[in-house]
């Protein structure tokens, strides 16, 4: 079962790899023609993980609105798809939760999330923590001066274990050892290279069913909050000057396709295992949320769990500072 997953990671990286070198760095257009209707480009990082981008696009809710996708690669290491928007290479940030946007206006890149993505649940978690089923870690408790593999630095990967800690009052000494591309995280499980892993669907999903691994506990055990598992998506203040109606129906787009797949779970993991060339019965899926506005008390949630972990001081920037509503579906 080991010799299966590495050769699906395997795959998806050659595959991923293909896109980012084929895609990275065209020039926006902006329409593009379907049939005699104009079509408005979005550009947007190649997605590689569960998502309602894919499933909004494959069923045809963004050219409702009169929308195209142009994907354009996935994120290298080291980058941000807030850098890739002050590049002008992308238009839209779709992966991102509310301190990766908060960082990036304390950089000052000015960004403001408009949409609401997934959150965690209980059912559904937003990051399960995964370790070998022969691993002598049987809690969250014991992952102190353990190797912890992540994606990267951000308040979902490193940040849950760091906040957990925190609240029981230990000093965090884990060696985080970070591996951005799509199923390293797993594999370095599974070859022994790390003992435990953060590991987001579809992955987590990929991971169990390949078999030598077992759940020690998830993002909702931390924190049993929908909010804390809340992501956003958005884009730069001129953007959203230049363009409102195509900014709400982005928003409306993504509204229909997070109803569509909190019920219809299995026809997603397939339109997603078709994207990501995976079988629809290895993935894990996210919650998502159906609020047609993004909710100011989950934006709190995800403050209090940043300034505390010491992103960013209390004060330096307010929640209100990085999301808007205005362009909500109605």
């Amino acid at each position: 079962m080991k010799k299966k997953f590495r050769i699906l990671v395997a795959t998806i990286t050659s595959l991923l790899v293909a896109l980012s070198l084929t895609s990275c760095g065209k020039s926006q257009s902006a329409a593009a023609t379907d049939g005699t209707k104009k079509l408005f480009t979005i550009r947007m990082v190649t997605q590689t993980s569960f998502n309602e981008l894919n499933i909004a696009d494959e069923l045809g809710y963004f050219k409702e609105q009169g929308i195209k996708i142009e994907y354009t690669g996935v994120l290298k290491p080291g980058i941000t798809e807030y850098q890739l928007i002050a590049q002008g290479i992308n238009d839209a940030f779709v992966g991102g939760h509310p301190p990766n946007v908060a960082q990036a206006r304390l950089a000052g890149i000015k960004v403001t999330a408009v949409a609401p993505g997934m959150v965690d649940n209980p059912n559904f978690p937003h990051v399960r923590y995964l370790v070998k089923s022969d691993s002598p870690i049987k809690t969250l408790d014991d992952i102190n001066g353990k190797k912890v593999s992540i994606s990267g630095v951000a308040g979902c990967t490193d940040g849950y274990l760091k906040y957990y800690l925190l609240q029981k009052g230990k000093t965090d000494n884990i060696k985080w050892v970070t591996l951005p591309n799509p199923g390293q995280q797993e594999q370095s499980l599974t070859q022994g290279l790390v003992d435990v892993t953060t590991s987001h669907p579809p992955y987590a999903g990929l991971a169990v069913a390949a078999g030598g691994v077992r759940q020690i506990g998830t993002s909702w055990d931390i924190l049993h909050s929908p909010g804390a598992g809340l992501s956003v998506r958005g884009f730069s203040d001129q953007f959203i000057k230049d363009h409102p109606d195509v900014v709400k129906g982005f928003t409306e787009a993504l509204y229909k396709a997070h109803v569509y797949i909190n019920s219809h779970q299995n026809e997603s993991k397939a339109i997603i295992a078709k994207w990501l060339k995976l079988k629809p019965e290895d993935l894990s899926v996210f919650w998502y949320d159906e609020d047609k506005t993004i909710n100011p008390e989950y934006i709190n949630k995800w403050f209090d769990i940043s300034e505390s972990i010491g992103l960013w001081k209390k004060g330096d920037i307010k929640p209100t500072d990085i999301y808007t509503n205005d362009y909500a579906p109605k």
